[in-house]
C-alpha cells in the first residue's frame, strides 16, 4: 500500500446544504460590503483575496452526470480530482453525492502523483482494491457507468467564514474557464474558454443546519434567487460537447452580457499557496 494513504486522517466525509446563486459583479461588490461585519476571508487567500481551483470532472461518453443535472434528477453522484493554486503538490479526490440541497461528499487528500497513478489504474481497470475506501467507491462508479476524465473547470475563489459559527462558508467564484482537450490538472498550456461571460460569479453558500438572518437579508436585499447552478454543465455547453440547446442561457442575461463583456478583466493567476487538509474540511 502507498505510504500516502495509510493514515485514515486522508478521510473526510460532510453532509452540508449547498445554495447556489449567479451575480454579476456589482452586485457581488454590493454583496461583500454587506456581509462584510460578519465574516472574515480564508486566511489562504492569495493577492485580491482569491486562490485558484481546478477540477477534473468524470462523466460517460453520453453525458451521464450532465442530463442528470439538467434533468433535474434529485438523486445523483459525480467524481471529480481537485488541486488548490498554481503549483499544487496534493489533489483531493472527491465523490459528491446530492440528494435535492443536501450534499455529502467523501474525499481523500494525498500527493497528486500518487493521485494520478491510482486514477489511471482505475481508469485502465488494473486497479486492485483495498488501497482506499474513496478510491475503492470511485473504481466501482468508473467501471459501472463506465466514466471517464471529461472536462477541467478552474476559476477564482474568495472565500469567508461567519465569525462566530464555523460551519458557514461562502464562497465566490470568478473567471470560470473550461477546457477539454489538455486533462492534465497540472498544465499551464492551455486555461481554456470562460464557461460564463467574466462578468458573473457564481455564489455559493453552504451550512450544516440553518442560514443566519444576517444571510438572509443580504441575499433578500439584492433581490437573489437560488438558482440551479453547475458549474460543470456550463463547462460542457460552452465547449459545445453538447449538440442540443444549452440548458442554462436563462440564468444569464444575454443582453447585459454583449454590452459589458469586458467591464471585468480577469483576474491573474497568481501563485498561491495550496491550502492544508484542515483549512478546507468545510469546503
Amino acid at each position: 500500500m502507498s505510504q500516502g494513504f495509510q493514515s485514515k486522517e486522508t478521510v473526510r466525509t460532510f453532509n452540508r446544504f449547498e445554495l447556489k446563486y449567479l451575480l454579476h459583479y456589482k452586485q457581488a461588490r454590493r454583496f461583500e460590503e454587506i456581509i462584510g461585519a460578519h465574516v472574515e476571508s480564508d486566511q489562504h487567500a492569495g493577492p485580491g483575496g482569491f486562490y485558484k481551483i481546478a477540477s477534473l470532472y468524470y462523466d460517460s461518453r453520453d453525458l451521464k452526470c450532465y442530463w442528470e443535472k439538467i434533468d433535474g434528477e434529485k438523486y445523483r453522484r459525480k467524481i471529480r480530482v481537485r488541486t488548490y493554486g498554481t503549483h499544487p503538490d496534493k489533489a483531493f479526490v472527491e465523490i459528491k453525492q446530492r440528494y435535492n440541497l443536501n450534499v455529502q461528499k467523501r474525499r481523500l487528500i494525498a500527493p497528486i502523483d500518487e493521485v494520478e497513478e491510482q486514477m489511471a489504474k482505475i481508469q485502465s481497470g488494473s486497479y486492485e482494491g483495498g488501497v482506499h475506501p474513496v478510491y475503492d467507491e470511485v473504481f466501482y462508479l468508473v467501471q459501472r457507468e463506465r466514466l471517464e476524465p471529461k472536462v477541467i473547470i478552474s476559476y477564482n475563489r474568495a472565500a469567508f467564514f461567519d465569525r462566530h459559527h464555523r460551519d458557514l462558508r461562502i464562497t465566490l467564484d470568478r473567471n470560470l474557464r473550461c477546457r477539454h482537450l489538455d486533462l492534465d490538472l497540472r498544465s499551464q498550456r492551455h486555461r481554456g474558454k470562460f464557461a460564463i461571460p467574466p462578468q458573473y460569479l457564481v455564489l455559493e453558500v453552504k451550512f450544516n443546519h440553518a442560514m443566519p438572518r444576517w444571510l438572509c437579508t443580504a441575499l433578500n436585499c439584492l433581490d437573489l434567487q437560488i438558482q440551479r447552478i453547475s458549474k460543470y454543465c456550463y463547462g460542457v455547453e460552452s465547449l459545445g460537447m453538447e449538440p442540443w440547446q444549452p440548458k442554462h442561457d436563462a440564468v444569464i442575461p444575454r443582453r447585459e452580457a454583449a454590452v459589458d463583456a469586458d467591464a471585468v478583466h480577469p483576474l491573474p493567476d497568481e501563485p498561491v499557496p495550496p491550502p492544508t487538509e484542515a483549512s478546507r474540511e468545510t469546503h
